[in-house]
């Protein structure tokens, strides 16, 4: 725990649980129409998909440095597993219809958000670095 940062852990949690419960609330019909007024401002469902996924995926990586699998770190295959479960199980709810197209934005968003973020911490590590050498 000691590679944890608390703060982007918490946001993720929070976060997680946001958006898992924008989803729980579309599929039982409560507060549906806001939801779907939220996907029409933003441009459609699957740029909702892309941001909210991005979103995670970024402060997945902020969370820990440590990686896993591919260059991933736990936090981002948790995430994904998530995602995958909720976007998996709407094809059971008949209110809701499955839709590759929303998962993959899932998987893409998550990935890149992830990717992103390191990326933006790698040249900061690297600015800092050469800034120090400097002095």
């Amino acid at each position: 725990m000691d590679n944890v940062s608390k703060m982007p852990l918490v946001i993720l949690v929070v976060s997680v649980f946001a958006f898992g419960s924008a989803s729980v609330l579309k599929s039982s019909n409560i507060l549906a129409e806001e939801i779907r007024s939220i996907e029409v401002a933003m441009g459609g469902s699957i740029y909702l998909h892309l941001c909210a996924s991005f979103f995670l995926g970024g402060l997945c990586r902020l969370v820990t440095q440590k990686n896993l699998w591919l260059a991933l770190p736990p936090t981002t295959l948790v995430v994904l597993t998530l995602i995958m479960l909720d976007e998996g199980m709407q094809q059971l709810i008949p209110s809701r219809h499955f839709s590759w197209l929303d998962m993959l934005a899932n998987i893409i968003g998550v990935l890149s958000g992830t990717y992103f973020v390191h990326t933006i911490l790698k040249a900061w590590a690297s600015g800092q670095s050469h800034e120090s050498a400097h002095f």
